[in-house]
């Protein structure tokens, strides 16, 4: 784990998107805000071929500091997917965790109202993401930005949102 929390700063710098999504006045905290369900609808656009809706239902389950995020996620016409993402808070601060999609450790990086995600994935393609919370607690938008040989190949812009409580 020595080796992983020194490489820690160099995986932060990575994660800034190309500018500051709007936020609220809050702290987001990604466990309390992702336990329970939640919904993200958006759009991926890639450099080459069309715009294509996604649609993200997701279950996380808090287990002490630490958080398991399910998603089945609906890109375009392709079938269903499902995704897993574990993360727990560190002692000085920030997250660290795993995610299905990613290789290695995939870092996040918490600043106010925004979170500041990096990972790696298996065809090497460098994913940068930023969430943003709302002012009513209870929506956070989503920039994640996809490079390979540092081009960017994607960019995803999503709405996640809370359902109001029962």
């Amino acid at each position: 784990m020595r080796s992983s929390a020194s490489a820690l700063p160099l995986l932060l710098t990575a994660c800034a998107t190309t500018s500051d999504l709007p936020a609220g006045p809050v702290t987001l905290d990604p466990i309390a805000f992702f336990e329970g369900e939640t919904r993200g609808t958006g759009t991926l656009d890639p450099i080459v071929g069309r715009t294509v809706p996604v649609r993200v239902d997701s279950l996380g389950v808090r287990e002490g500091n630490s958080l398991r995020l399910t998603q089945l996620i609906k890109e375009g016409d392709k079938p269903a997917r499902t995704r897993v993402w574990t993360f727990r808070t560190l002692e000085g601060g920030g997250y660290l965790g795993t995610l299905t999609d990613a290789q290695g450790i995939v870092s996040m990086d918490l600043r106010g109202p925004r979170a500041f995600v990096g990972y790696t994935t298996p065809s090497g393609l460098r994913i940068h993401q930023q969430l943003a919370l709302q002012a009513d607690g209870r929506t956070i938008l989503n920039r994640l930005e996809a490079y390979k040989f540092g081009i960017r190949l994607a960019v995803l812009d999503e709405t996640i949102r809370k359902p109001l409580a029962k």
